[in-house]
């Protein structure tokens, strides 16, 4: 894998199943233009897509004007990450991320049959990490997974639900 360029980018979407896509969209082409590896943009569509569609239909519901926001960026200094972030106004859920090691028997152990139930599970297992951050105040929570950049393993760290 090559220098990663800079990719930063917030934007907000509508509240609505057809946002989804458009935020795959928007973090395919800026994946691209960065230069990030193929398997890893991937990994963060899939991702992106399940906190994406989990906002829409878990947290924004019937919420006047519903809306959520993406933002997209490279964090860390010694160690890089791409980080989504999905933030939306609903503070009562409260996502639940599960272990990273655990993930893989538990996507194993669903009804194939069932259509959902499988997001954070997904995530978690294809993310180097995840969490999600409860603003004060009321303003809802964002969720976040990190994708570590360079080679060479995944970070020691756990889920992670923390109050900002």
């Amino acid at each position: 894998m090559g220098r990663q360029r800079h990719v930063r980018y917030a934007r907000p979407y509508a509240g609505t199943v057809e946002s989804v896509p458009a935020a795959r969209q928007d973090l395919e082409k800026a994946a691209d233009r960065a230069g990030l590896d193929t398997d890893l943009t991937d990994s963060a569509l899939l991702c992106l897509t399940e906190l994406t569609a989990n906002a829409v239909r878990h947290a924004i519901g019937d919420l006047p004007r519903p809306r959520f926001v993406v933002t997209v960026k490279l964090v860390g200094r010694r160690r890089r990450y791409l980080r989504l972030e999905v933030h939306d106004p609903d503070r009562e859920s409260d996502p639940d991320f599960p272990p990273k090691e655990l993930a893989p028997d538990i996507l194993l152990g669903m009804d194939t049959d069932s259509s959902t139930g499988r997001g954070l599970a997904l995530v978690a297992a294809l993310s180097d990490r995840a969490g999600v951050l409860k603003e004060s105040g009321g303003h809802g929570k964002t969720v976040w997974c990190e994708f570590r950049l360079e080679p060479g393993g995944a970070p020691d760290a756990p889920p992670v639900s923390q109050s900002a």
